[in-house]
């Protein structure tokens, strides 16, 4: 296989460096946090993860993106099978059917259905030939989210579900949102609101209260939260060291190396280790955004905004769930949280954005 030398020169290095820099965090806070170092423990789950979104990553950094976006038809209506066929032989974790079992491994589809939304999206908005986006475009663009969004939502997975919202946001803007139309949303919004609140079952509404004030219930809802705040505060400006916290070592903060891997690592390396894993997803995001900037065509700049508006959310309320500002939401932390279908789709993601990046001077 052939590949142009100044294609390989414009590797970004740095960028690709932050990524490995965050999959180490993830890896050095299972370790810390989970028993045991084989292939069957959460540490060596990781690294086969590793590996295999590593490989995917080079694969979908290979072939020039216009190749995925011109496919993107059939993508995103396997995408909505695979979704659909969840509903039907799913396998229920945590009271969201949202997994299918894969090779003797749980697998969770929505993960890169939401890679596949966004090349789909941004390659329906880049074909519109005006500076605005009409009403039936729009439209036809929430369809395209709102379907595989609805079928997550059926599966029980909220978390998930309002995580494609910000790629409709984001690209809709990018791609020319009229100030009549950001109106009409901001109202929808306001309606919705209301309906929404009473449409959440208990333990949801109880875990956006439990933000304001998690001593009402410390001890079910509001457990999670106060156990996380500890661990974040009692790790002071350098941390405890290696396995020396005390809230994940000994049990207390649940979901110590998924949802609140966060507090987890504040806990052992402080303040410090908190800011520099920060400034690796700053770093990333900038890398993101310069991408979209430079992109040669509109849809590459539609996708890579599209990646960053997903990633940026996913890092914004995971640390603020871990900080106690915002609701418990399931949402994992890219590349750091324990799981494979994250991990793979947080570096399919880069691997596109990327690859817009190099291509960006070649015809």
């Amino acid at each position: 296989m052939k590949v142009n030398r100044r294609f390989l020169l414009s590797f970004d290095w740095v960028w690709f460096l932050a990524l490995l820099g965050l999959a180490g965090t993830g890896l050095l806070a299972i370790w810390s946090t989970t028993v045991g170092t084989s292939l069957e423990s959460y540490l060596g789950r990781q690294v086969v993860y590793l590996c295999v979104a590593l490989v995917a990553f080079l694969i979908l950094l290979y072939f020039d993106y216009h190749l995925y976006s011109d496919y993107i038809i059939l993508a995103y209506v396997s995408g909505v099978a695979l979704l659909t066929l969840v509903l039907v032989i799913g396998r229920t974790v945590h009271n969201n059917k949202s997994w299918i079992n894969l090779g003797g491994r749980a697998f969770q589809p929505s993960e890169l259905v939401k890679i596949v939304v966004i090349v789909a999206l941004a390659k329906y908005f880049s074909e519109s030939d005006r500076e605005d986006l009409d009403l039936r475009e729009l439209v036809t663009g929430g369809l395209i989210v709102l379907v595989p969004m609805v079928l997550v939502i059926l599966q029980g997975d909220l978390g998930t579900a309002v995580t494609f919202v910000p790629i409709y946001a984001a690209l809709s803007v990018i791609a020319g949102l009229r100030r009549k139309h950001i109106l009409v949303f901001l109202l929808a919004g306001a309606l919705v609101i209301p309906a929404g609140w009473m449409m959440l079952k208990d333990y949801q509404k109880n875990r956006i209260q439990t933000v304001f004030d998690p001593s009402n219930d410390p001890r079910h809802v509001g457990y999670q939260t106060i156990q996380s705040k500890i661990a974040v505060g009692s790790g002071r400006f350098l941390g405890k060291g290696f396995r020396q916290g005390s809230q994940g070592q000994l049990g207390f903060l649940p979901a110590r190396h998924t949802d609140f891997v966060f507090a987890s690592w504040a806990e052992e390396r402080g303040f410090a280790g908190s800011v520099a894993v920060l400034g690796l997803f700053i770093l990333v995001a900038l890398r993101l955004l310069r991408a979209a900037r430079e992109a040669k065509d509109k849809v590459g700049t539609l996708i890579c905004a599209g990646v960053l508006s997903l990633y940026w959310f996913h890092v914004t309320i995971n640390v603020g769930m871990a900080l106690g500002l915002l609701p418990i939401a399931g949402i994992p932390l890219p590349f750091v949280t324990a799981g494979g279908s994250s991990l793979i789709s947080s570096f399919a993601g880069m691997g596109i954005c990327m690859n817009i990046r190099m291509r960006r001077y070649i015809n």
